[in-house]
């Protein structure tokens, strides 16, 4: 009888939660999909003029499709939806992937989550900015991030790394997955991603070859046909040095060398976390490798802040670990990267403490990365120091 009791208790506290986001969400939501309908461009270019798949705009949208011609592909079936239902489908499908990243990240404390406990933790976590942005805009980031952990995480299904291959070859910043897989010795699934990755190569080749080799040759390195780099919304190295130098061409020598130093220190961080059988965390940083060294990340690619902050509460304990996580998660409800003037290169002219606030999310996934690092050695210490008590 008190099990009922505490169930019943769950799910209302559930159906409150839900009801509270479903009254915010419509004060938060404001892009309607704008990036579905460039998605859906895309799609119906493939259907009938390929050759133009990088040249179509929309009359309202001036920004062009800029995935590879996989990409494309991939989004015919929602070019081919009206659009009422083609934004269902996006909406329902990113929901479906934002509980399958709570499952996965959960199985860090518990093999299977009280249902009204995942409700809660789903409907909470639309108010976070990434992924409020990514289901206003119509993005995939919550269904690639969803198809990456599954295959990190879920050590059963026997072709690993193709998820992460097909993944990559929508939107190439996956590819640092590649990575983990080869510093921490996963010869076969690294094996899979990359046969898959350059399956969605050759097959973008094989159905439109003019387009995907103008892809590749020239529109690779255009950043500039993502949008202005200067934006508060690109939360990367190159738009943080581009807003504090105020060089629009971007980070230059700078920039490369922290791309560097950034994936190399990353992938060691990522490393040590796997093998110490931290496999979230280890996840995450990879994810927040991308983030970081990709020219262009916007806010709303920033949905590896959700998994993030499951892997930050794995490695601490106690009252630390409920202040953290809590912390990591409100400074991104919060979204202080929107307070400064934003927008027609105003960001180029910020203060040294809008400077800190308009780059908040690069701050704080520095300080969670060395939380990580020292919480995994903290723990790793103790699980030694418990076993020579034991066998003294």
């Amino acid at each position: 009888m008190q099990w009922k009791r505490g169930t019943a208790v769950l799910w209302w506290l559930a159906v409150a939660v839900v009801v509270t986001v479903g009254a915010l969400l419509p004060w938060l939501w404001d892009h309607t999909g704008a990036d579905l309908k460039v998605y859906r461009l895309g799609g119906w270019t493939m259907l009938t003029d390929p050759p133009a798949l990088y040249d179509a705009r929309l009359p309202h949208i001036a920004m062009p499709f800029t995935y590879p011609v996989f990409g494309a592909l991939v989004m015919i079936p929602f070019a081919v939806l009206t659009w009422p239902l083609a934004y269902a489908a996006s909406i329902v499908a990113s929901g479906v992937a934002l509980t399958a990243i709570w499952r996965l990240c959960l199985r860090s404390f518990t093999a299977k989550p009280h249902p009204p406990v995942l409700v809660m933790l789903v409907a909470a976590s639309l108010l976070l900015e990434p992924v409020r942005e990514t289901l206003s805009y119509g993005q995939i980031n919550l269904i690639l991030c969803a198809v990456i952990l599954y295959d990190l995480l879920d050590g059963k299904h026997k072709h690993r790394g193709l998820w992460i291959g097909i993944a990559a070859g929508i939107k190439l910043t996956p590819l640092v997955f590649l990575g983990l897989l080869l510093v921490t010795r996963q010869r076969r699934a690294l094996a899979n991603a990359a046969a898959t990755f350059l399956g969605t190569v050759v097959l973008g080749f094989l159905v439109a070859p003019g387009t995907a080799l103008h892809y590749w040759t020239h529109l690779l390195g255009e950043t500039t046909r993502i949008g202005g780099l200067a934006y508060a919304g690109n939360q990367s190295w190159n738009g943080f040095l581009i807003r504090r130098s105020g060089d629009l061409a971007g980070g230059g020598p700078v920039w490369l060398v922290l791309v560097v130093l950034t994936t190399g220190a990353g992938l060691w961080l990522s490393r040590m976390l796997w093998l110490r059988g931290q496999r979230l965390a280890a996840a995450s940083v990879c994810g927040l490798i991308s983030l970081f060294c990709s020219p262009v990340s916007w806010s709303h690619h920033w949905v590896w802040t959700l998994p993030c902050g499951i892997a930050l509460a794995r490695v601490l304990d106690g009252r630390a670990r409920i202040v953290v996580a809590s912390a990591w998660y409100a400074a991104f409800v919060v979204a202080p990267i929107w307070w400064p003037p934003r927008s027609n290169n105003r960001e180029l002219d910020w203060s040294f403490g809008q400077q800190v606030a308009g780059n908040a999310y690069l701050w704080l996934t520095l300080a969670g990365a060395l939380v990580l690092a020292a919480g995994c050695r903290r723990r790793t210490r103790l699980k030694v120091g418990n076993y020579h008590e034991r066998i003294s």
